[in-house]
């Protein structure tokens, strides 16, 4: 993930429309509405999604605090709702790719953007949505800066994030997952296979995801009375050449694991590569567990034993709640949506003796 550089964050600055006397103040009165911002400011700038008594109700109170709404004329809205990802040629990309598809209606299309390149900022990328007059957008896997959510709720654009990676905003929905209990349920499946000398490869350390995974991992040896070796646990990016690189120093040491749990499909896959340039045959002689449920999963050899993550899901369902929020249909306080997590066994794990 890109740093902010400095000129792009100037770029980026954000500004309060001259209609509005303040966010801060925008936010009270969204309060005193029972409401989100997002549908306080929707009523501000005259856009659609928010039912008669509740824009009564908003109407109001802007009216009351001074606040010079636009005129129904002014509105400037399209169609677009905008996708942000990390990257655009992974499986996990393709995979919220397809559930916001399945999840959006006409008359909404996406438009794609990925956080690559030196000069990428959320600053300028707020910068093109409002240059793209976008009705809303769908955030996945990205710590969701309190800036550019007071800057898209005085907008009046709604957003929604995806598996989120950092603490959940109170104003924004987010789709999420139990990765704790998912990584969890995977660990005891491998000591209850006779595994206790057991490698961890997990994600980027400021990821909250990464940190709930590896606690999940932590949790189940803790339980099962095992100590966890801190030669075994390394952090990385959830990439296949970052599983293959930590892969092929744990299976250099001289006392290697039986089994590998990778926090990320792809680098399990890494682990693959890692095990066989060495001439080791899962499950025989080493022992890997992934977790997404990518369809890549299913197309090792042997299939990777992982866990669900329903990431497809949870896009669906992101996309779902951004059409409720543009069509009016949603609720007036935000929702944060957990689904859960299921152990997938297939054959990459061997029952020790």
């Amino acid at each position: 993930m890109d740093s902010q550089r400095t000129s792009s964050s100037q770029r980026g600055a954000v500004r309060a429309p001259a209609s509005q006397p303040g966010g801060a103040k925008l936010a009270q009165i969204a309060r005193e509405a029972g409401v989100s911002l997002s549908t306080a400011s929707k009523v501000l700038n005259n856009r659609p999604g928010v039912s008669d008594a509740t824009r009564k109700r908003i109407e109001q109170l802007l009216e009351k605090n001074g606040y010079r709404r636009r005129r129904r004329t002014e509105q400037t809205t399209t169609d677009i709702v905008e996708l942000l990802l990390d990257d655009l040629d992974t499986p996990w990309s393709e995979e919220i790719l397809s559930g916001v598809l399945a999840g959006l209606r006409k008359p909404y299309v996406p438009v794609v953007s990925a956080r690559t390149g030196d000069n990428w900022s959320i600053g300028v990328w707020l910068e093109e949505v409002l240059a793209r007059r976008s009705a809303g957008v769908i955030i996945p896997l990205f710590e969701f800066p309190k800036e550019a959510e007071e800057r898209l709720a005085r907008s009046g654009i709604p957003a929604v994030l995806v598996d989120p990676t950092g603490d959940v905003p109170q104003n924004v929905p987010t789709v999420g997952s139990n990765d704790y209990a998912g990584v969890r349920e995977a660990t005891e499946y491998l000591i209850a296979q006779g595994h206790t000398r057991i490698a961890f490869i997990g994600g980027p350390t400021y990821l909250q995801t990464a940190a709930a995974r590896l606690d999940g991992f932590r949790g189940a040896m803790r339980q099962a009375g095992l100590t966890v070796d801190p030669a075994l646990v390394s952090s990385g990016e959830f990439r296949y050449d970052d599983g293959k690189k930590h892969a092929c120093e744990l299976l250099s040491m001289p006392n290697p694991p039986t089994a590998i749990f990778a926090a990320g499909d792809m680098q399990a896959a890494g682990v693959y590569a890692a095990a066989w340039e060495r001439g080791l045959r899962i499950p025989d002689d080493l022992s890997v567990v992934g977790f997404d449920d990518l369809p890549t999963s299913r197309l090792l050899l042997p299939p990777l034993t992982t866990v669900h993550h329903a990431v497809r899901e949870m896009a669906q369902f992101g996309a779902a709640t951004l059409m409720q929020i543009l069509e009016g249909s949603a609720g007036g306080m935000p929702t944060h949506l957990e689904l859960t997590t299921s152990l997938v066994i297939r054959e990459s794990v061997r029952k020790l003796p």
